[in-house]
Formats: C-alpha cells, structure tokens, sequence
C-alpha cells in the first residue's frame, strides 16, 4: 500500500512538471514569434539583447545576469510621465531617466550566459521559473519583474496586444504621477492593484 501512495505522489510530480514544462515551452515559442515579426528589431549591444517593439518602446535581457545589477531593462517614452507630473528626484532605486526614456530595470535573474535574445529568454525561464505566469484574461504570458511586468501574447492571431508593458500605478503615483493622465497608457486595476498598460500591436 505505502508503495501504491509513494507512486501515486510520484506520477503527480511528475504530470506537474510536464505541465509546467508545457508552459515554459510556449512560453518560448510565443516570445520567439514576436522576435520574428517584420517591425521587431533584435540586436545586440553593450552585453544586452536589446528589442526594440516600437518607436520608444524596448526591452531588454542581459547575456550575462551575474555581470550587472540590471538583469532586465524595460524602456519606454519618458515624456507622458513627466507630463503628468514625474518628479524624477522621487523614482525608486529600480527606475531611471536615460536620454528620453524612462528605464525600468530588474535584479536578481538566475542563469548563464548566453549569446542572443532566444538564448537568454530561454535561460531565463528554466532557471527563474517563479517569474513565468499566464494571464488568462488577456491570453498572455508575462515576467514579474518586481512590481511591473512585461507580457506578450500566446497567439499573436488572435489577439490584439501582442505585448504590453505593465507598470505600477502606485509605485508612480509615489513619484508624483498623475496615473489617469499619462498619455497613451491605460490606467486600470487588476487584482486590487493599479497598473498602468501600453499594449502594443505589431502587426
């Protein structure tokens, strides 16, 4: 009987692991569609894969986590932020102004080096998989990073944001934002917490 129980505990395990395995593989797949989109641009630049999704809109993963203190980069326009008010003596140790951007960064990502976008997503996902989720309501997948995300769609067919970062109203708001008021982003709440959203359509 305790060998039946020990069994039974293992096959659980293990359809566990196949499930999140399965995750994490479309996970890739999906982030690896949008690298291939006509609009995408993907480089490599000052040991970062560098993504550009738009005009003013990048993303980036360093190919060497353990280098730097700044694993993930998300850039986006600085200029709705100080608009609506951005004091930038006020942002947190985690966000900066660069030139016309504001820089959104992340520490902390586990993984070894590698040489390009896919590779290091790739990395990234095996080795942080507490930071991969799936957000039923938009079909998307998304990396926590701290208190902001960035998401991109499972099927870029059928849906109309095919990515969207995500900031946190409240860390903003602390630095002075007027968040209903920053121009081209959606303020909403979601889960009790309020989120700025820049979905993006590549197609």
């Amino acid at each position: 009987m305790k060998k039946i129980v020990l069994l039974f505990a293992f096959l659980i395990f293990i359809a566990g692991c196949t499930a999140t395995d399965v995750v994490k593989r479309e996970a890739q797949s999906s982030f690896e569609a949008i690298l291939a989109v006509d609009s995408v641009e993907s480089s490599i630049m000052d040991g970062y894969a560098h993504i550009i999704l738009a005009d003013g809109y990048h993303f980036d993963l360093s190919l060497n986590p353990q280098s730097t203190n700044e694993d993930v980069i998300m850039a986006v326009l600085a200029m709705p932020f100080l608009d609506a008010g951005l004091d930038i003596t006020k942002l947190p140790s985690n966000m900066r102004i660069k030139d016309d951007m504001l820089l959104i960064t992340y520490d902390g990502i586990k993984g070894a080096m590698t040489y390009d976008a896919k590779g290091q997503l790739n990395s990234l996902l095996t080795n942080n998989r507490a930071l991969l989720g799936y957000h039923a309501e938009l079909d998307h997948f998304g990396i926590a990073l701290g208190d902001h995300k960035f998401e991109w769609a499972k099927n870029m067919a059928t849906n109309d944001k095919d990515v969207v970062f995500i900031l946190s109203a409240s860390v903003l708001r602390l630095a002075g934002v007027n968040v209903e008021a920053v121009d081209g982003w959606l303020f909403t709440t979601m889960d009790g917490m309020d989120l700025l959203l820049k979905p993006i359509d590549l197609k």
